[in-house]
């Protein structure tokens, strides 16, 4: 009889170890080109090892669809925030950076981190 040999498989990651993600798609910005974005968005959130949780396309009469997507992104207990490029958080990655999100962009592919540690019901600033 030989000796039997046990040889370890390779530790998966399951879907509560990444980190979540959601995508964030204007129908403003994107145009007939928000499908496409959305697929885009999706596809890169998994491609860098994040949990797509959901992709919000705010509806067209939201006044402000990046406080629409941040409040989502807080309900659902998110830590990233991806977009197709930054026309979608208007030119300006602190409006999601500021509140405590990571934000990720497909195009060009880029990456802004998180410029505080945002919990809701929690004000930030000089004590």
């Amino acid at each position: 009889m030989t000796p039997t040999q046990t040889i370890a498989s390779p530790q998966t990651i399951s879907a509560s170890d990444k980190p979540k993600a959601i995508g964030f798609v204007r129908n403003d910005v994107s145009g007939l080109a928000a499908p496409r974005h959305a697929s885009d968005v999706q596809r890169h959130a998994h491609m860098l090892g994040y949990q797509h949780v959901y992709t919000v396309r705010p509806p067209a009469d939201v006044d402000d669809p990046i406080a629409y997507v941040v409040g989502m992104a807080a309900g659902l207990g998110v830590q990233v925030i991806v977009v197709f490029d930054l026309g979608h958080v208007d030119c300006q990655p602190a409006l999601i950076c500021d509140e405590g999100f990571d934000l990720e962009t497909v195009c060009p592919q880029g990456t802004w981190a998180r410029s505080a540690k945002h919990q809701p019901g929690v004000e930030m600033g000089a004590a």
